[in-house]
């Protein structure tokens, strides 16, 4: 905006002509107007330092900051807002952007022990590869990115264990054996001997290397389905390593912790900690009842989170790891509204309630991410499991049991809905129990059942919470 633009607005008519005004750099000028604007708008007679944050948040941040107090030391005038609680929210914007409490070096470093190199791999393999990966491309192929990746690793797996076995990099019965026989007696970097659910990936993408490729003999295929069908009957004796963790978990206790988090937040007194507190805060409360996988992360406000009828909605959105597939149904998910004012405390911080619509619309306008450090940089495509992990002992994924774990005990429909929101796509299943005409109701009922399930899980939390105060 020209400065005859802003000096022609009513609020700046008493002193369009002062001389201080009219050598203002246009900079300092419009974040001068910005700034008078803001309070005339919002009703700040005083502003407070989180007024003075929320305004910089809104408006270009500590270097709109920087030219209003330049602007206002040169007018110096008995109308001028105080620079106190500017200088404040400069300085909070300032330890948020230079936080070095977040560690920039990888948490964990992957040597490459049991795996070849791509490139090393015999050039039919790799051709083959290339040949899966094109046709996945053009959709003859219903493989998705991550499987594939898989795939290509547990590819390389193999031919390691040749190589190191002095033995031909090739598919035949012998070689599958001896690397089943090493699959089956080797410790993982945890210290204990692999799961059945590992092993059966692993052969699982071993076996559609080979279908997919249409280069090996059918018979090999046929025997590498025969070892599938026992791995997965031995899975289901051994308890799966998920229902164990969620025996450990009291699920009544999950949101009181987040609630918890985010009331203690007032105590941390740097603001850089008060928003990790309140992204952790977040990280737990949501997630078990809007079960994505790995993907919190990767969330943006406008993008794929939008404020519609008083409620963050997912919109448009297909979960990752199926998006891929021809067909996919759009994700019914959203944030329940007893979980909402998590989402509320991320956008305001510091701020003041009468700020949220503004802030709101500058986060879908901006596409602002769900989770972000302090400083403004990416969290981790895992921050979500690791705040799980450090609270309850497992991660995220966990909240995919969760669900059916209270659904089973309300009704078959919420189950479906359940089924839905888990975004679980056995095509037998399907195929078995839920025709189209089901699918189409199902995912039109789908709303109202997860709101049925979040209400059964705030009442499981808040049922615990009246059963210990009997006991204080």
């Amino acid at each position: 905006m020209t400065q005859h633009l802003i000096l022609s607005k009513p609020h700046w008519q008493p002193h369009a002509a002062s001389p201080v005004l009219l050598t203002l750099p246009l900079e300092e000028l419009q974040a001068l107007d910005s700034l008078v604007e803001f309070m005339r708008d919002y009703e700040c007679l005083d502003l407070s330092d989180s007024d003075c944050t929320v305004w910089a948040r809104l408006n270009g941040g500590a270097a709109t900051i920087e030219a209003a107090v330049a602007a206002m030391i040169k007018t110096d005038s008995d109308e001028a807002p105080s620079l106190v609680p500017l200088r404040a929210a400069q300085a909070a914007l300032a330890a948020c952007e230079n936080f070095a409490g977040i560690s920039r070096e990888p948490r964990r470093k992957y040597t490459r022990k049991i795996s070849l190199p791509l490139e090393e791999l015999p050039t039919a393999w790799q051709e083959h590869l290339a040949r899966i990966r094109d046709r996945r491309d053009d959709g003859q192929i219903d493989l998705v990115p991550d499987l594939f990746d898989r795939m290509t690793r547990k590819l390389c797996q193999y031919g390691w264990y040749l190589r190191e076995s002095g033995m031909p990099l090739e598919f035949d019965i012998s070689s599958l054996r001896g690397f089943y026989a090493y699959e089956t007696t080797r410790i993982s970097n945890r210290g204990a001997p692999l799961r059945p659910a590992t092993i059966t990936a692993t052969f699982s993408d071993l076996r559609d290397f080979l279908r997919f490729s249409k280069g090996y003999p059918k018979s090999l295929v046929k025997e590498l389905n025969k070892l599938l069908v026992k791995l997965r009957d031995r899975s289901d004796v051994v308890t799966s390593q998920k229902f164990a963790a969620l025996a450990d978990i009291d699920i009544t206790t999950i949101r009181p912790r987040a609630d918890e988090i985010l009331v203690n937040v007032v105590k941390q007194k740097n603001p850089a900690n008060r928003h990790i507190q309140r992204n952790r805060a977040m990280a737990i409360a949501v997630p078990p009842l809007t079960p994505l996988r790995r993907e919190w992360h990767d969330l943006r406000f406008g993008r794929d989170l939008v404020w519609v009828e008083d409620r963050y909605r997912l919109r448009d959105y297909k979960l990752r790891k199926t998006r891929h597939r021809a067909g996919r149904e759009t994700y019914p998910g959203s944030v329940h509204p007893s979980v909402q004012h998590f989402l509320d405390a991320r956008l305001l911080q510091d701020g003041d309630a009468k700020y949220l619509d503004a802030l709101r619309a500058k986060a879908e306008n901006e596409e602002w991410p769900l989770f972000i450090h302090p400083d403004g940089m990416a969290v981790a495509e895992n921050y979500v499991s690791q705040v799980w992990s450090t609270e309850f002992g497992t991660g995220a994924t966990i909240c995919r049991s969760i669900v059916y774990d209270i659904v089973f005990a309300i009704s078959e429909d919420a189950t479906l809905a359940g089924t839905l929101l888990n975004d679980h796509t056995s095509q037998q299943a399907r195929k078995k129990y839920t025709g189209d005409r089901a699918k189409a109701a199902a995912l039109v009922a789908a709303g109202k059942e997860i709101d049925d399930i979040s209400e059964a899980f705030a009442s499981l939390s808040l049922a615990s919470r009246s059963c210990m105060s009997l006991f204080l």
